[in-house]
């Protein structure tokens, strides 16, 4: 039996995809246009937490829905050129917010999320890059009190799914966080959560365990895929070739590939920026914060303290907006006594996303041979390894872990 695979895409899930096949005896091949984790997987906040089980479609989104739709509320931004293109995803979205509805998808994204938490830990370890965990847990922290009664529905959820968290008043918070301003009111602290002081060498450290096993990584550029008999003709900017089995895990360029094939485009493109803040003198942040009023998360890490935004809904390749990144820097400012900015400019990345916020992981639903994962949306680092595990399962035919039907690729793609 040909034991050969193609995984397309190099972030976070095609290694940890191109990784576990290895160790189910496949000869993997992993093909992007650049340097594993170079992409999206590069510039996130590097949060692997327990609490990463929260479907975006929220009930609570409901009340504010227009202030989101106007950009009023920095945790949303909409191009609008772009909305009449978005408006049959935002409806499935918007049909989504139903207590019950978020409530079933918590707990399928609370299965993918604690699996992969441990096989991540796993993997640090055989990787020997231990240095890279910061074993704080994650502190999501409410300037007023309205705020964190809106997320109540929330931290029922964690509770219904047994994440460990604490309820901290303005003393506790500082207690944890001294040189935090004291402008919060309330703070939540997802205890057993940990977080990456650099998720770019993460990513290629789990690419060299990949490497030093036998594994080859290719840099070329996709551009078709065709099928032919049971096999599939593969073309790149360096030829075409003939492989076997195919895995296409290319993020928000997968509908891109798989369009070829007749498959709708599932998804929104929830682009988010960060930019990166020397420490201020004499404070230190021991672990990341997400300001909930403000939207923006603060994380250290090894080249500073990396702030994220909140999401920009766009278009893929529309010119990156700056917008928001702006108007979270004062803001920060206002919590924590930041140096510079030492970003040249914000970095920008593309966060595939679906109504249901639960990636598609498994085999395309009208080809043979082809399995797809993607859609990550923000929990692309957390759940890297879990899907990489799915995707061999569903390969070799071995029993999954759980139920995968809420990851089902047909859910979206057979519309």
């Amino acid at each position: 039996m040909n034991q050969s695979i193609v995984v397309l895409g190099a972030g976070i899930v095609g290694i940890c995809s191109a990784l576990e096949l290895q160790r189910r005896g496949y000869q993997a091949t992993l093909i992007d246009r650049r340097g594993p984790g170079e992409e999206t997987s590069s510039g996130n906040a590097g949060i692997l937490s327990y609490s990463n089980i929260t479907p975006l479609a929220d009930p609570s989104l409901l009340p504010r829905l227009h202030r989101l739709m106007l950009n009023l509320d920095d945790d949303l931004l909409v191009h609008y050129p772009h909305l009449m293109s978005l408006f049959p995803w935002l409806l499935r979205f918007v049909l989504r917010c139903r207590r019950e509805t978020y409530l079933h998808d918590g707990d399928a994204m609370a299965a993918l999320t604690q699996a992969s938490i441990e096989l991540h830990k796993q993997w640090i370890a055989e990787a020997g890059v231990q240095t890279l965990l910061n074993r704080v847990g994650g502190l999501k922290l409410y300037r007023h009190r309205q705020t964190f009664l809106r997320d109540q529905l929330e931290r029922e959820l964690l509770d219904r799914c047994a994440v460990k968290h604490t309820l901290l008043d303005p003393g506790q918070v500082t207690d944890l966080e001294p040189d935090l301003k004291p402008i919060f009111a309330q703070g939540v602290l997802i205890d057993q959560s940990v977080s990456i002081r650099n998720p770019e060498k993460l990513c290629k450290a789990y690419a060299q365990m990949f490497t030093r096993a036998g594994g080859q990584i290719r840099r070329a550029s996709v551009q078709s895929l065709r099928q032919s008999g049971g096999a599939w003709e593969l073309t790149t900017d360096q030829g075409t070739e003939t492989v076997s089995r195919l895995v296409v895990c290319m993020g928000a360029w997968t509908p891109e590939i798989i369009g070829q094939l007749g498959y709708s485009n599932p998804l929104a493109i929830e682009r988010g920026y960060h930019t990166i803040f020397s420490p201020g003198e004499s404070a230190s942040l021991s672990g990341p914060i997400f300001d909930v009023d403000a939207s923006y998360v603060m994380a250290p890490m090894d080249m500073g303290l990396r702030v994220t935004t909140g999401s920009n809904l766009t278009r893929r390749e529309a010119r990156p907006n700056p917008r928001q990144v702006a108007r979270i820097i004062p803001r920060v400012r206002e919590a924590f006594p930041v140096g510079e900015v030492i970003t040249h400019e914000p970095w920008m990345g593309r966060r595939p996303t679906v109504p249901d916020t639960l990636p598609l992981i498994g085999p395309a639903p009208r080809h043979d041979n082809l399995w797809l994962a993607f859609a990550h949306s923000h929990m692309g680092l957390t759940m890297g390894p879990i899907t990489g595990q799915l995707i061999a399962n569903f390969i070799s035919g071995a029993k999954q872990p759980f139920s995968t039907q809420a990851c089902d690729p047909a859910r979206y793609l057979e519309d």
